[in-house]
């Protein structure tokens, strides 16, 4: 095989095709079970919010949907209330949305809206795009009031890769490079950082956020539960995934690849003869279609209860009407076709089905290796289900992932 040291896509896709040439599994057969509780206890869901989401990087969408000064955005599904501007010197910086008066919400927009500064409904204290307090009025009855100290309070965020990461902790950090690995590559070799924002759907499902990460871990159910939408274009059960620190590159073999087989590797298409779909830890999931990218961001609201971000970029801005219609199909089939009526809807269902009491196990079989690595990587932050079950006032043994993971 050549060497592409800075394009890891390339060994798993040579993977892959060892899958169909030898007719093998990626890896051995084996089955293990799930205790139910993993996706209904509540307890177990307040400590997965304390050891995953509390000091983490998260995605919050591709920056290029915030391309000018002034353009900004809200975001409230973390648990904390976050503000995400792009100022004036270009930079993306996200803000604790709150006035460092009384302490009141500064801004309303779900959607990117713009605007040249912020100014606080309550007393009309007034906000520069950098996070500046510019303007007190009546300041003269604050006596040996500074300014400069009541400035926006400013969370870590950075703009790597075409997307925006925030950590919601106003004292953690980024430190993407360690955090990432390798995933890195894809990201830049896909091209997210140069395409062009073109939708973004925001809703609820009552299923747990787990239970939607692992609904892209599996290549066994393409073929079935996507047989009226996309599961023609995919060969049955021909997936494989490796680790990379505590993400998760995965490719699913569409019926083309037996096209690439005998193809130089110069010739592999990574979006045409394959699929890769990326979980990027803790909650993102990227799906690289043919077409354009799917950033699904999963934010645990209960421990049956997720809202689910969907955005949508393309190569370049639609050219003509003709091009808009194309790319709006093209959404319309991946968001409500395939996720909403097939993926989000079935997670509901096993989400309903557990609450239910028919099974106290589940059970994952061998065509699901990405969801037992999945299970694998959450262990590493939570420490064991079992004993915390048990024991729930334990201290669980917590996983340094930086020491143990696998980053290729």
């Amino acid at each position: 095989m050549t060497e592409h040291k800075d394009d890891p896509r390339y060994a798993l896709f040579e993977t892959l095709i060892g899958c169909v040439t030898d007719n093998k599994p990626h890896e051995p057969f084996e089955t293990s079970e799930i205790d139910v509780r993993y996706y209904t206890d509540d307890e177990w869901f307040k400590h997965e919010q304390e050891t995953i989401f509390s000091d983490v990087p998260l995605i919050l969408g591709p920056s290029a949907m915030l391309a000018e000064a002034g353009q900004h955005f809200t975001h409230d599904h973390t648990g904390k209330p976050i503000l995400v501007v792009r100022g004036r010197d270009k930079k993306l910086r996200a803000f604790l949305n709150v006035c460092r008066h009384r302490g009141v919400r500064l801004a309303d927009a779900p959607e990117v809206s713009r605007k040249p500064t912020f100014t606080c409904p309550y007393h009309h204290w007034t906000y520069g795009l950098d996070g500046t307090l510019t303007n007190v009025p009546v300041e003269d009855s604050f006596p040996d009031f500074d300014k400069s100290c009541r400035n926006l309070v400013q969370l870590p965020c950075e703009e790597a890769h075409g997307l925006i990461w925030v950590n919601p902790n106003k004292n953690g950090t980024l430190n993407l490079p360690d955090f990432l690995g390798n995933i890195a590559n894809d990201l830049d070799n896909f091209g997210i950082a140069d395409d062009h924002f073109f939708q973004q759907t925001v809703q609820t499902r009552k299923a747990n956020w787990k239970l939607i990460v692992e609904a892209f871990q599996d290549g066994y159910h393409v073929t079935r539960l996507h047989k009226n939408t996309v599961g023609g274009f995919f060969m049955d059960c021909v997936a494989a995934q490796e680790t990379v620190n505590q993400h998760i590159r995965s490719i699913v073999a569409r019926k083309e690849l037996a096209d690439a087989i005998e193809l130089p590797q110069a010739q592999w298409d990574f979006r045409n003869h394959v699929s890769f779909a990326h979980f990027i830890w803790p909650n993102t999931i990227m799906v690289f279609h043919p077409d354009y990218i799917s950033q699904m961001a999963l934010y645990p609201q209960s421990s049956g209860e997720t809202v689910v971000v969907h955005s949508c970029v393309i190569d370049s801005k639609p050219a003509s009407d003709k091009e808009q219609a194309h790319f709006e199909r093209g959404f319309d089939i991946i968001e409500n076709g395939v996720f909403n009526a097939e993926d989000l809807h079935t997670c509901e269902q096993a989400q309903i089905g557990m609450d239910s009491g028919a099974n106290d196990t589940l059970v994952v079989g061998g065509h699901e290796g990405g969801l037992r690595a999945f299970l694998n990587i959450c262990e590493q932050s939570t420490g064991d289900f079992d004993r915390f079950i048990r024991q729930p006032n334990a201290k669980l043994d917590i996983v340094d992932l930086h020491d143990t993971a696998d980053s290729r």
